[in-house]
């Protein structure tokens, strides 16, 4: 898998064939089809451990949080920031081959909304879990695709940016004090008002 990469990435999706595969790797043609008996296979163990590796970030993140209705998104957006340039050559490899694969493509897009699904089902605001997550991938991606404008130490910036808005999101709506009803006033007030209006009267 990771010759398979490689070989996308150094001569381009349409060069990644079982022959060129097996070169890089080391082994026999016969070998490599005994793993994988097409390159579909191949592409789809690929795209496997791919999805395997966000799915243990995100687990890993999500268990370094306390139980709360944030966890779900915050540990969304510390899992893709933590995926670094290792991660981003696999997924421009992928993206660069199951784009001929339909289907694959279609496992891609349901492992993303069943994702989703669970970050919205523990949100108070769905739109709000929905914004969060579209500012993560957007920032993933700009960087899979080397079109990013921010520097490193930006990027830092940004995620701690994001944690801080699903806390301000997610928190408890702010209460206000309700303002005091003013005293009633009673008999005695009256009583002390007319003592004070007879002695203004006096001269």
């Amino acid at each position: 898998m990771d010759a398979a990469e490689y070989v996308v990435l150094e001569k381009g999706a349409s060069h990644m064939t079982m022959d060129a595969v097996a070169a890089k790797a080391g082994v026999s043609k016969g070998g490599l089809i005994y793993h994988f008996p097409s390159q579909r296979d191949l592409l789809q163990a690929m795209l496997k451990r791919f999805i395997d590796q966000v799915e243990a970030r995100l687990a890993d993140a999500r268990a370094r949080l306390p139980a709360s209705p944030v966890r779900e998104i915050k540990a969304y957006v510390m899992a893709w920031f933590t995926l670094g340039s290792q991660y981003r050559r696999s997924a421009s490899a992928l993206l660069a081959t199951i784009s001929r694969e339909p289907g694959l493509l279609e496992t891609v897009r349901k492992k993303h909304v069943e994702v989703l699904a669970k970050i919205i089902e523990a949100a108070p605001n769905p739109e709000h879990a929905t914004i969060l997550s579209l500012a993560t991938e957007g920032m993933w991606i700009s960087e899979l695709l080397d079109i990013s404008p921010l520097a490193h130490n930006e990027r830092g910036r940004i995620k701690r940016a994001l944690l801080r808005l699903a806390d301000k999101w997610y928190g408890p709506p702010a209460t206000h004090m309700a303002q005091k009803p003013s005293r009633r006033r009673g008999k005695s007030d009256d009583k002390v008002s007319t003592r004070i209006s007879h002695k203004r009267q006096q001269p």
